[in-house]
């Protein structure tokens, strides 16, 4: 079928980058761009009126896990102090034998809730790292998203001692049978629900993985042809851990084991060689990536959180390492990401004119694409998949503006995407996901995440509550107010 979009501003893609073409038509016929221009001609079949409207690729969100998020949710604003800017190990880590939060989950809720909150903010490819591969697949693909999948594994265990000390659980094996386990789930799904789910191997955390099992990673993802994406550089610990191990920063770790290459992503990389808390002399982090061709996966907002930031977006770029983003954890909204990205570059290198909107937005579009080694995603053009996020900018929060991309990436939210369109196919609708019942899902996640929060004392090494690990905002009121 062939349709046309007409009436908007297009974000059109010729000469290497992103254009601007104000009042333009777009023509895709089935899963694919066919025309970008001023006028079409031919017959369509179908036309969709995109006035008042920002008519953009779709977004390529290239590092998130798909769960109701209860962990995240339980430390914003407090946390121990002994694991400095880092927020997972708080809920992420308990006593050997004892289930922590995240492997105490329903994924089945979970990648429901997070996979339609992805796709409603405008996200149409997404690389989701987790355990549960297989419900996750199958409902991305009920959905309509394009992902990229498979289970994670780890060689080593954060555990933590009846006195709360941090320390590795070393099993091997347990990592080479869970890259096993990955690779026969990439071999089984990879090109189902029509090519929209894609396999990708994820060596969880570079702290929680062996040389031997990364050494196999790269073998493994070398045969099947697929990336590699790895946590590496989230928080000091992490960095002067990989320092004692073995006298190489994450970075150099990585590529000393073979890991880094093109189509390899390094999630996060907040903490290396450019980094002022990494205090190393002599770095070289930077180099490294941009020689190897890896991309870096920038999370902003969930750093923000915890009182840190990439040091910088603007210096990674200039080094020569593609950037992409990703939302982590929540909320999962790239348009604000981009904000983020943009607002926290220009603050880290005290400089207005680092970390602007287009570099901010290319990142969230073609900096992805080419982190997936996709050349027919992230941008509008013929031959491109026909992934389309329609946005409304006609809100008071947006305003007047003259530069739609400046306006989207200051004043823009997920909430202003009125209709998704992924291989042709439209998933979002008015600003809501076809076939879910968003009313429903809020209430399943709400359940789940309470049911998990009354778990805490079972997991947590103290034995506290979530109230006593999370205080309230604010007291309770407790009597009543009267004149």
């Amino acid at each position: 079928m062939r349709s046309l979009i007409e009436g908007g501003d297009i974000v059109a893609y010729a000469g290497g980058g992103h254009r601007l073409l104000r009042g333009g038509v777009l023509v895709f016929e089935d899963d694919r761009v066919s025309f970008v221009g001023t006028s079409f001609p031919g017959a369509v079949d179908r036309r969709i009126d995109a006035s008042g409207k920002l008519v953009i690729p779709g977004l390529v969100n290239i590092h998130c896990h798909a769960d109701v998020e209860a962990g995240g949710r339980l430390v914003a604003d407090v946390g121990r102090r002994d694991y400095f800017h880092t927020g997972f190990l708080n809920y992420f880590a308990a006593r050997k034998g004892v289930k922590a939060l995240g492997a105490r989950q329903d994924p089945e809720i979970g990648g429901r809730f997070a996979l339609a909150e992805l796709l409603r903010n405008g996200c149409t490819t997404v690389v989701e790292i987790g355990v549960a591969a297989e419900q996750h697949a199958r409902i991305a693909g009920e959905l309509g998203l394009r992902a990229y999948l498979s289970p994670a594994y780890k060689s080593h265990d954060y555990c933590l001692t009846a006195e709360g000390q941090l320390y590795y659980d070393v099993d091997e094996e347990a990592g080479l049978a869970g890259l096993e386990r990955a690779k026969a789930f990439i071999r089984a799904h990879a090109g189902r629900y029509g090519g929209r789910i894609q396999g990708m191997l994820f060596p969880y955390q570079v702290d929680t993985c062996s040389p031997g099992l990364l050494r196999a990673t790269r073998k493994a993802a070398d045969e099947l042809g697929v990336g590699i994406e790895i946590h590496a550089g989230q928080n000091l610990l992490e960095f002067h851990e990989i320092l004692r191990r073995h006298t190489m920063t994450p970075v150099e770790y990585l590529a000393d084991t073979g890991l880094l290459a093109p189509g390899a992503i390094v999630g996060h990389c907040i903490i290396s060689t450019a980094h002022h808390l990494a205090a190393l002399p002599g770095g070289r982090d930077l180099e490294i990536l941009a020689r190897t061709g890896a991309s870096v996966a920038h999370c902003p907002l969930v750093f923000a959180r915890r009182g840190n930031a990439l040091e910088s977006f603007t210096k990674f770029r200039r080094a020569g390492v593609n950037v992409g983003l990703g939302t982590d954890t929540y909320p999962r909204d790239l348009i604000s990401e981009m904000r983020w990205a943009s607002n926290l570059g220009k603050i880290v290198e005290r400089d207005f004119t680092a970390a602007t909107a287009a570099e901010v937005f290319t990142a969230a579009t073609l900096g992805g694409a080419r982190a997936l080694s996709r050349d027919d995603l992230g941008r509008l053009a013929p031959g491109a998949k026909a992934d389309i996020v329609l946005i409304d900018m006609r809100s008071l929060r947006i305003g007047p503006y003259r530069d739609p991309i400046k306006a989207l990436v200051q004043c823009g939210t997920g909430d202003d995407v009125d209709q998704v369109i992924v291989d042709g196919e439209t998933v979002v609708e008015g600003g809501r996901v076809v076939g879910v019942d968003e009313v429903t899902l809020l209430a399943e996640a709400q359940a789940e995440a309470e049911r998990l929060w009354r778990d805490v004392p079972e997991w947590h090494w103290q034995g506290l509550t979530a109230d006593q690990l999370s205080p309230p905002s604010f007291p309770p009121l407790t009597a009543d107010l009267t004149s």
